[in-house]
């Protein structure tokens, strides 16, 4: 009997099946990374529902006020531009004047009621080294693991009473303030305040007969962030002071709008080039501020 002639692929039908894998490729690999954010961000926001919760427990147990967002030192006074350690003694305990603040920063002083250092971070973004920082650190023989963090907290908040916001479901409390990094065991309020009188109390002063007041809490400022504001879909997850946790859109219009975003405007990468502000404090942040 004949035997049946069997037949291969042309070249030309073996380029036209890559082309079309190719095809697919390029429409899938989208989806795909869009959904592996997507499961970022909700684990994001579930570790910022747990520092919330945490908040504001510590809130109820200490007379209805805030936590420090940074620390003081005898002898210097308020660590307001500091960045703090977490946890406190990761390194060398009380080698350095961070570690003599860190124990009472926010992210430290929340831990009792959280227990668990893994939820100050999100999954996006690389980690952050803070070498260049003017940091002391020892990545390679730490006392302890050292946290790496994602969330800011908001210093207006500084030490201040609950029944003193305005409208806690419009104040961010805690935020990806430093964009798309993981700080490695290092911890910051941003915005902050300005508290340059180290024998007096630091607390938010709201802007008054058209000026500042101080001398401390009257001014503030904010730090611009390491990575890209552009963190999950073009926005970013924020705690708010009532303990409410959402995904907000940032970078929407130039300028954007002031009430929603904290920055004025952004270039192609996600990165702020200024703030918004009322002359005294962010604008966004100040716990007298009740969105129109």
């Amino acid at each position: 009997m004949k035997r049946a002639a069997s037949r291969g692929f042309t070249l030309i039908e073996l380029l036209v099946v890559i082309a079309i894998i190719a095809i697919l490729a390029a429409i899938l690999f989208p989806v795909f990374a869009q959904a592996r954010e997507k499961a970022r961000q909700t684990t994001c926001i579930s570790n910022a529902k747990q520092v919330g919760t945490a908040v504001l427990m510590y809130v109820q147990d200490y007379d209805e006020t805030f936590p420090l967002a940074f620390g003081w030192v005898a002898g210097t006074g308020w660590l307001y531009t500091y960045m703090h350690t977490a946890p406190a003694d990761w390194f060398q305990p009380g080698s350095h004047i961070r570690a003599t603040a860190s124990p009472v920063q926010w992210c430290n002083s929340i831990q009792p009621y959280m227990k668990n250092y893994g939820a100050t971070a999100c999954p996006s973004g690389p980690e952050m080294n803070l070498a260049n920082a003017g940091f002391p650190q020892n990545y390679a023989a730490p006392a302890k693991p050292w946290a790496n963090t994602s969330f800011t907290f908001n210093g207006l908040l500084h030490s201040y009473s609950a029944a003193g916001v305005a409208a806690p479901a419009g104040i961010p409390m805690v935020w990806e303030g430093m964009g798309k990094v993981k700080l490695k065991g290092g911890t910051i309020a941003n915005p902050f305040l300005v508290c340059d009188d180290p024998n007096a109390p630091c607390v938010y002063k709201a802007r008054s007969g058209g000026a500042c007041q101080g001398p401390n809490g009257g001014t503030g400022g904010m730090f611009g962030p390491n990575g890209s504001m552009y963190i999950h879909s073009q926005g970013g997850v924020f705690l708010m002071a009532d303990g409410h946790v959402k995904w907000r859109p940032l970078g929407r219009g130039t300028p954007t709008n002031g009430d929603v975003d904290p920055f004025t405007n952004y270039d192609s990468s996600g990165l702020p080039a200024s703030y918004w502000w009322n002359g005294c404090h962010a604008w966004l942040f100040r716990p007298d501020f009740v969105a129109p």
